[in-house]
């Protein structure tokens, strides 16, 4: 039920509003936002393709090896057991000569067990076990018309008849055991034992589905079980399709992509189209939703308009029909024989002729009802089995209000003219409506925060960004929301930090190598007059000045400018290898750093390794040791000399900016003594 301050004039239905269900059948979605639908057939999901990955069919088991598989293969002539491993690339017999064609008969099930294999031979009404993988034969059980077989963890063999639903226990060896406590469910097709200790059973059900059985060994009886719990126990096997015609294995070559090998029952190779299960329908093909009396709080309403928000695919249909009444719960009078196609399902409360349906696939339309206080509203979904219509929300508008209400009155005098009149202004009134809808709604769609994940490419197209393809949807939104601050920041030290952590997730150090240089820096103690800033090149050849062969000769620029145009203009960004994103690649991070540094500047990126970096020559790694230097003292036993790596301080009476040799000069952490 919507609620709104001041006067209501309309109603919502939808999955947070609620939807007001008088009787919702074969549907779901009534409370997701992403709206109402058919539900699922099969909510369990137990169809014959989803439990062959875990449960084989009886005519297959896998062997102890990887990609180890037997098979056995129908009667006519004779039944033969095919084996295929890792060295073979086609199903090979598993004896030669007279054995392999006078054993079996009619056999319908094999189950392996380490270096054991058990065949079910209705034919020969035998329970065949062989151990040493077909070499030696171990045992044979005499029964009539053997079915189902499986071995549990311990080797116990368990075996059903046809027309029995007891579960026979033998040895390794064929022993008789007794039989299981569980009785078998009716109509069992594949039985297995998982490594729970539990035996599993699947039943074929009405319209092609199955149904899961879970039993441990010393159980009573049979429970039912889920698909989820199914997939805890057995691993998944390759196994990806099985017809009559045959069945497919799903491989991953060595470059990743997926591929299909298909066989017959007698182990000849056929092409992947040719094993094409048939698809079970998924969804429910019908399904109807009748509301409560929705009441207007006005007496004689007149109900204005019906729109829906609803995809619908094809081979669907949606049907929406509404109808009014003045009295909130009216006397029943629908008719299940009013539309046969729907005769399964109620019609609602008012009389069948008293609704009004909309036209097929319309999404908007006037209601043309008699006034009345309450109105009733019936959604009918139809779908294929494999598609289904998506309902996301439905307004209905009250009471009615066009454009001729801004009219003389002379447009009035006439009730079917004013009918006519407010019917065709309608249709302008409902273009503006939407128009001034979209104007409204205009400001969301650049809300960063609040519009889809499929939208931000749009936005970012905006500002001239391409976002990254392996970028999340919210690394995508962290960039967007930065994008004007960013280009406020475009070419200074702050905005290019702040695009590398948007984008790579990590911290640079960036470095301006024109603050370093050694010139021009005025250190402590500098007296002006008596201090060069700037000396002379000694890397460039002045004529008159400089030792031949001192200096390169160099036949552009100025000389004297060096000190001044060395590292201008440059700077170097530190960035660790990977960041919260994963490794930071070269490329993409040298694009970005040009994007976003000014035009005149020449940036270097280096990624670092392991080590803490101090500005831009030293590294401090694992086995750096913070301590401090000992104190030189000159004279001491006269063996202590100033060396490159010596620093000098005062003592602790003398001044503490640096040490004084003599009395005008000052040696200071900066001074080299040659």
């Amino acid at each position: 039920m919507s609620c709104a301050a001041g006067v209501k004039n309309f109603r919502l239905l939808d999955g947070l509003v609620g939807w007001d269900p008088y009787k919702a059948e074969f549907l779901t979605g009534l409370d997701s936002e992403e709206g109402m639908r058919l539900r699922a057939k099969h909510p369990e999901g137990l169809t014959p393709a989803a439990l062959l990955p875990y449960l084989l069919l009886p005519r297959l088991a896998r062997g102890c090896r990887p990609c180890e598989w037997y098979l056995l293969t129908p009667a006519p002539p004779r039944s033969r057991l095919l084996h295929r491993d890792p060295c073979h690339t086609h199903w090979i017999p598993m004896w030669e000569g007279w054995c392999e064609e006078n054993l079996l008969v009619d056999a319908v099930a094999v189950a392996t067990w380490r270096h054991r294999i058990a065949v079910a031979d209705q034919g020969a009404k035998r329970v065949w076990i062989w151990a040493q993988e077909g070499l030696h034969l171990a045992g044979e059980i005499a029964l009539d018309r053997p079915v189902l077989l499986a071995f549990t963890p311990a080797g116990h063999l368990l075996v059903t008849t046809a027309g029995s639903d007891v579960i026979l226990r033998y040895s390794a060896s064929g022993d008789f055991c007794g039989a299981v406590p569980a009785r078998l469910p009716t109509a069992a097709e594949r039985l297995a034992v998982g490594g729970d200790c539990a035996m599993w059973v699947s039943t074929a059900e009405p319209g092609g589905v199955r149904k899961l059985w879970r039993a441990p060994l010393d159980a009573r009886e049979f429970l039912p079980a889920t698909l989820d719990q199914l997939r805890l126990v057995f691993p998944k096997t390759e196994l990806a399709a099985a017809t009559q015609d045959g069945f497919c294995r799903e491989r991953t070559g060595p470059d990743g992509v997926a591929y299909r090998e298909c066989w017959s029952w007698f182990g000849r190779c056929l092409e992947p189209s040719a094993i094409e299960p048939p698809a079970l329908p998924a969804l429910e093909k019908q399904g109807q939703l009748l509301s409560l009396p929705l009441d207007s709080g006005v007496p004689r309403c007149r109900w204005h308009r019906v729109r829906i928000d609803a995809d619908v695919p094809p081979g669907c249909s949606l049907e929406l029909a509404v109808a009014t009444s003045e009295e909130e719960a009216p006397a029943p009078q629908g008719s299940p024989a009013a539309d046969p196609l729907w005769a399964a399902f109620e019609a609602g409360l008012p009389h069948p002729q008293d609704w009004q349906a909309g036209r097929p696939g319309a999404s908007d339309f006037l209601i043309d009802l008699s006034p009345g206080r309450f109105l009733f509203v019936r959604l009918r979904l139809a779908g294929d089995g494999f598609a289904t219509p998506v309902v996301r929300r439905i307004r209905l508008d009250f009471p009615r209000s066009t454009s001729l209400d801004y009219l003389p009155a002379v447009y009035r005098e006439n009730p079917e003219a004013e009918d006519f009149t407010e019917r065709f202004l309608s249709l302008f009134d409902s273009l503006m409506e939407d128009l001034d809808s979209a104007i409204e709604r205009a400001p969301a769609l650049l809300d960063v925060g609040g519009v889809p994940d499929e939208v931000l490419p749009w936005l970012a197209g905006f500002f001239d960004i391409t976002l990254g393809r392996d970028w999340s949807p919210e690394q995508r939104r962290a960039v967007l929301r930065e994008v004007p601050r960013l280009y406020r920041l475009r070419g200074t030290v702050e905005g290019l930090k702040r695009a590398v952590e948007l984008v790579f997730g990590v911290t640079p150090e960036i470095q301006e190598l024109a603050a370093a240089r050694g010139w021009g820096g005025l250190r402590y103690h500098t007296i002006l007059g008596s201090t060069r800033v700037f000396g002379r090149a000694s890397s460039r050849f002045h004529v008159g000045r400089s030792r031949l062969c001192a200096a390169p000769l160099r036949s552009y620029g100025n000389p004297d400018l060096d000190p001044l145009t060395a590292e201008a203009f440059r700077i170097r960004l530190l960035v660790p290898r990977a960041g919260t994103y994963g490794p930071v690649d070269p490329a993409r991070l040298a694009r970005l750093v040009n994007a976003q540094k000014p035009a005149h500047t020449l940036a270097t990126a280096v990624r670092t390794g392991g080590a803490f970096v101090l500005g831009g020559e030293v590294a401090v790694g694992v086995d750096t040791a913070f301590e401090p230097l000992p104190a030189p003292v000159l004279g001491q036993a006269g063996n202590v000399r100033l060396r490159l790596d010596t620093v000098l301080w005062p003592g602790r009476r003398g001044p503490a900016a640096a040490f004084r040799v003599g009395e005008t000069s000052t040696v200071g952490v900066h001074t080299v003594m040659e």
